[in-house]
């Protein structure tokens, strides 16, 4: 990676991102405040602490719409409650504290500058009805404000969604109620309430987000203990195609080799495409098996003539938008791609994007035997 490129990557780092989204917040924050109230301050300590959280974790539970506003007005209508009732501040404050807490773990809504909300309101005192609604005008400008420039910032500078929004669960390519192969294995919703019960504490991260650290986590350890790369297991005597390939010779090609896709690359040997079984079957209506064979005789056969009003080269039916690897691709990586999107055979390209080598499902698997069948049998030496 050269000198440029590390500052580049440097320089989009998250703790640089959230220095930047904070800045852009705080700017936009303080001008808006200063434009709607010139000959006044009214910007609140504890707006510094959200944005914190708002662009350092953006995906935490306590950074999203509801507790932000939430934690706002509730604690500062529990720090009124404890500072008209309560004339000693040291236990009002303290009152105002524990209670906001209460209060936020129970309508879901646990945002930590609240707290702070509720101690400054608390430590005021008792206060008139005109200084209560200034107070309370001043804590919905910053918190809109605060809300609104985040969602801005994110969106046009940081380009990050917020709020947050979880991802959608992989598609069954079957079209069945079956969640993908990993997903079965893996965490459901079950075991991480089951776990957090037991633990019995707060969680400050998404649901999806703790089973992708997960997944995560149990692909590195994989990788660790397995050790193995692309270029360990894939084939390298590679049969490619051309996009001016005819249709014939390329299924001749898939026949002849027993395989069932094909590299498409250009006179650089560039990886440009793939063509597989299925990308001939889609060019077929039929579905009858007589019928079948009849369509993919029609559309093998060239035809004569400049042109046509089918298919006749391997480019006009090619997948364009291919997956593949490099070289130094932890298998770990291409398991998830296999399982969840159902890939039977990724290329390997080399920096130039030139194909190198083919991994699929068999070699993932014969490789797996054998790294279980060495571990075993050291293991009982």
């Amino acid at each position: 990676m050269s000198f440029l490129s590390r500052i580049y990557h440097w320089l989009l780092s998250e703790r640089w991102r959230a220095s930047l989204g904070a800045l852009a917040g705080m700017g936009l924050c303080a001008a808006f405040l200063h434009a709607i109230t010139p000959d006044r301050h009214w910007m609140l300590a504890p707006l510094a602490a959200t944005l914190v959280i708002l662009y350092v974790q953006p995906h935490s539970p306590v950074a999203q719409p509801w507790p932000v506003l939430g934690s706002y007005l509730l604690s500062c209508l529990v720090g009124w409650v404890c500072a008209q009732g309560v004339a000693e501040p040291q236990l009002a404050a303290t009152l105002a504290v524990a209670a906001s807490i209460w209060v936020m773990v129970r309508l879901q809504c646990v945002h930590p500058p609240g707290a702070g909300m509720a101690l400054l309101m608390a430590m005021d005192g008792p206060q008139s009805s005109d200084a209560t609604m200034h107070l309370a005008a001043q804590v919905g400008l910053n918190v809109g404000i605060a809300m609104l420039s985040t969602m801005l910032v994110s969106r046009f500078v940081l380009q990050r969604p917020y709020p947050y929004t979880a991802e959608a669960a992989p598609i069954n390519r079957h079209h069945t109620q079956d969640a993908t192969p990993l997903r079965r294995i893996g965490l459901v919703h079950a075991d991480l309430a089951s776990a957090i019960h037991t633990l019995d504490t707060f969680v400050d991260v998404q649901e999806d987000e703790l089973v992708a650290i997960y997944n995560l986590a149990v692909d590195h350890a994989f990788g660790r203990h397995v050790g193995l790369v692309c270029a360990d297991i894939m084939s390298r005597d590679v049969v490619t195609a051309h996009f001016d390939t005819a249709l014939e010779e390329a299924w001749k090609q898939l026949r002849l080799h027993k395989i069932k896709s094909l590299p498409v690359v250009d006179g650089y040997d560039r990886l440009i495409g793939i063509a597989t079984v299925a990308d001939f079957l889609r060019q077929m209506d039929e579905t009858s098996a007589a019928g079948m064979a009849v369509r993919l005789q029609g559309l093998l056969r060239r035809t004569p003539g400049p042109t046509s009003a089918k298919a006749e080269v391997v480019g006009q039916i090619m997948t364009s938008r291919v997956f593949s690897a490099c070289p130094e691709t932890p298998i770990a990586t291409l398991v998830a791609q296999m399982t969840d999107n159902g890939l039977p055979h990724i290329p390997v390209v080399d920096a130039q994007r030139k194909v190198v080598g083919m991994v699929t499902q068999s070699d993932m698997l014969a490789a797996l035997y054998k790294r279980i069948a060495v571990s075993e049998a050291q293991g009982a030496a």
